[in-house]
C-alpha cells in the first residue's frame, strides 16, 4: 500500500519490527460520550469529510456498526471510548432493569453460543471523492487507536464466522489465557467514577460501549475484555464509562462470562479495545513505543465488506495543515505542501512515523490527533 503521494506517487515506506516486551503502566484519560447518528459527521473543524467510498447495505439481518467517539487523548495507555447508540425510550429501559444484579437476581445462567454464520452483505461503493487543488486528501481505515479487539470485528466474527467470546478474545490478544478471578461476586469495582458490583459495573460499561445490538458473543467479548481492563488498573478504570440501565440480553450475556478476565504471564491483561480497525489491528510499537507481546497486529477479515469505517475520505487545506504542524511542532514548513508529509508505514498498514517535511519526526498516532483523523491507519494524497 502507498501511503504516501504528491501526485506522482512519491512514497517512503518503512516496515518496523521491534522485538522484546517491556512494563506497562497504568494509562490515563478521560473522554467523552455522543449518541450515534447515522451518518458520519466531520471529526473536526480541521477535517472535513469529502466522502466515504462505501457504505454498508442497510438490511434486516444485518450487523449493527459502530462509531468512535475521536478523543483528545495523549500518548498513555488507555482504552478509547465510544459513541452510545439512542436509547427508543429511557422510561422503557428503566422498567426493564433498574440494576443489574436487583431485579434478575444472583442466579448463574447456563452458557449458550449465540454466534451465527449469517450470509456477509455485499457493500455498496459511492463515486470517489473529488479534492480540490491546494488540498490534502486522507483516506482513513478503520476507527479508534487500533490496539487491541476491534468492537466492529468482534461482531463480524461473531455474526458472520460463528466464533464464539474465546475466539474471538484468543485472535485479538494472541497469547493471553482465560482465567476466573474467582472474586466478581463479592468485590467492588468502579467504571468512570461510578462503584458497583462487577455485575453491575461491567453490564453498565458493555451497555455503554455495544448497546444491545451486537451479537451475544461480541457482548461476552466485551465484558471480558472491559472487567480485565478495570482489573488491569488495579479495580478502578475512570476512562470506561458505565451507561445505567442496561436490558437484560446485556446482563445475561455478562452473567455468562462474570469473573472472566484475560491474563499474560499470570497478571492482567492490558486489554485494550477500539469501534473499527480498518483491515487489521495495530502493533502498540507503531501507535505508542512500548513492545507489547498480545498487543500486535491481526487481521480483520471483514472490514473492507462491512466496515463503513473503511475508506473514509476526509479533504483539509494545505493553509490548515500547515497551521496546525506549525503551531503544534514549533517548526516552519517549507513551501512545497508536497514534502510536508512522509510516512513510514508499520504493522497492518498503520502509519508508524511521520517525517515532516524532512525536519522533525513524529508518530502517525500524533498526526491523526492534531489533524482530527479517524484513525492512524491512513494514506495522504496532496492534490496541486
Amino acid at each position: 500500500m502507498n501511503f504516501f503521494k504528491k501526485k506522482k506517487s512519491i512514497a517512503l515506506s518503512l516496515s518496523l519490527l521491534i522485538l522484546g516486551a517491556s512494563t506497562v503502566g497504568a494509562a490515563s484519560g478521560s473522554y467523552d460520550l455522543l449518541a450515534v447518528t447515522e451518518t458520519t459527521q466531520p471529526v473536526s473543524e480541521a477535517a472535513e469529510e469529502a466522502s466515504a467510498p462505501a457504505e454498508i447495505n442497510e438490511k434486516k439481518d444485518e450487523v449493527v456498526l459502530w462509531k468512535a467517539e475521536l478523543s483528545e487523548y495523549n500518548t498513555t495507555f488507555s482504552v478509547i471510548n465510544y459513541e452510545k447508540v439512542e436509547v427508543e425510550d429511557e422510561d422503557e429501559a428503566e422498567e426493564e432493569v433498574d440494576e443489574a444484579s436487583g431485579e434478575y437476581g444472583d442466579y448463574s445462567l447456563e452458557y449458550t453460543n449465540g454466534a451465527t454464520t449469517l450470509a456477509v452483505p455485499e457493500r455498496e461503493y459511492t463515486q470517489a471523492a473529488d479534492i480540490a487543488s491546494g488540498n490534502f486528501g486522507f483516506t482513513t481505515y478503520g476507527y479508534g487507536h487500533g490496539l487491541g479487539m476491534s468492537q466492529n470485528g468482534a461482531n463480524h466474527y461473531a455474526t458472520y464466522a460463528g466464533w464464539g467470546y474465546q475466539s474471538i478474545l484468543a485472535h485479538y490478544y494472541p497469547g493471553t489465557y482465560i482465567q476466573n478471578t474467582g472474586t466478581a461476586s463479592s468485590e467492588t469495582i468502579s467504571a468512570g467514577g461510578v462503584s458497583g458490583s462487577a455485575l453491575d459495573i461491567v453490564s453498565m460499561v458493555v451497555y455503554n460501549e455495544m448497546s444491545d445490538c451486537m451479537n451475544v458473543e461480541a457482548m461476552k467479548a466485551q465484558a471480558v475484555a472491559a472487567y480485565s481492563y478495570i482489573k488491569y488498573k488495579g479495580g478502578s478504570a475512570y476512562d470506561l464509562l458505565p451507561r445505567s440501565n442496561p436490558p437484560e440480553v446485556v446482563v445475561n450475556a455478562v452473567r455468562q462470562v462474570l469473573g472472566e478476565a484475560l491474563y499474560y504471564n499470570g497478571s492482567y491483561a492490558l486489554a485494550m479495545f477500539g469501534a473499527s480497525s480498518g483491515g487489521a489491528t495495530a502493533s502498540c510499537y507503531d501507535i505508542y513505543y512500548e513492545d507489547i507481546p498480545y498487543l500486535r497486529s491481526v487481521p480483520c477479515d471483514y472490514d473492507a465488506q462491512c466496515d463503513p469505517h473503511y475508506g473514509t475520505v476526509v479533504s483539509i487545506s494545505a493553509e490548515e495543515v500547515r497551521y496546525t504542524l506549525e503551531g503544534n511542532l514549533g517548526i516552519t514548513l517549507s513551501d512545497d505542501p508536497g514534502n510536508w508529509i512522509q510516512i513510514i508505514e508499520g504493522d497492518g498498514g498503520y502509519v508508524a512515523n511521520v517525517c515532516i517535511d524532512g525536519q522533525v519526526t513524529i508518530k502517525g498516532s500524533d498526526l491523526k490527533y492534531y489533524l482530527g483523523l479517524k484513525s492512524p491507519k491512513f494514506t495522504c494524497d496532496y492534490y496541486y
